[in-house]
């Protein structure tokens, strides 16, 4: 493994771009999902030596939907768009591929604990991205209520 972090931050930003491409990402946004995974990675490194891998996880998926929901005001587009392909490069895919390995190899001890580091990465990633909505709700109503707008249908 790459050991330098700028290196993997660039390459977290290709990787992210090159697979916005193949989920058909529209061309004027390749450039910023791949920011998102770029960031997000980078956040997810500056935590995982300190404080490991499940609080990495969180920050790094924190980092992801928080940008995510800023491009997609900005840009007027679906959080999606910038959310999905970003939140790739913490996936746990490898947690995945050794619980699967370990099962065929016959170390059922081994392979739970591959497998519940995964379902715990994968609970952090949703409870960041559920955080952070909730958080993007929470102003979205409160600057629907200052507003002090009729509903439609009081509308003559």
């Amino acid at each position: 493994m790459i050991s330098n972090p700028v290196f993997q931050v660039i390459a977290a930003f290709f990787a992210i771009a090159g697979f916005s491409i193949v989920i058909e990402v529209p061309k004027k946004f390749l450039v910023y999902s791949g920011f998102v995974g770029a960031v997000g990675w980078a956040v997810y490194l500056l935590f995982l030596d300190k404080y490991g891998i499940m609080v990495a996880t969180f920050f790094g998926g924190m980092a992801i939907a928080l940008i995510s929901h800023i491009f997609a005001r900005i840009f007027k587009a679906p959080v999606t768009i910038f959310l999905i392909p970003g939140i790739l490069v913490i996936v746990p895919g490898a947690g995945m591929y050794r619980t699967v390995y370990q099962i065929f190899l016959g170390e059922q001890g081994l392979a739970a604990d591959y497998l519940l580091q995964t379902i715990q990465m994968a609970g952090m990633i949703a409870l960041a991205i559920f955080a952070m909505d909730s958080v993007f709700s929470i102003l979205q109503n409160k600057k629907w209520k200052s507003r002090r707008r009729l509903p439609y249908f009081w509308i003559k």
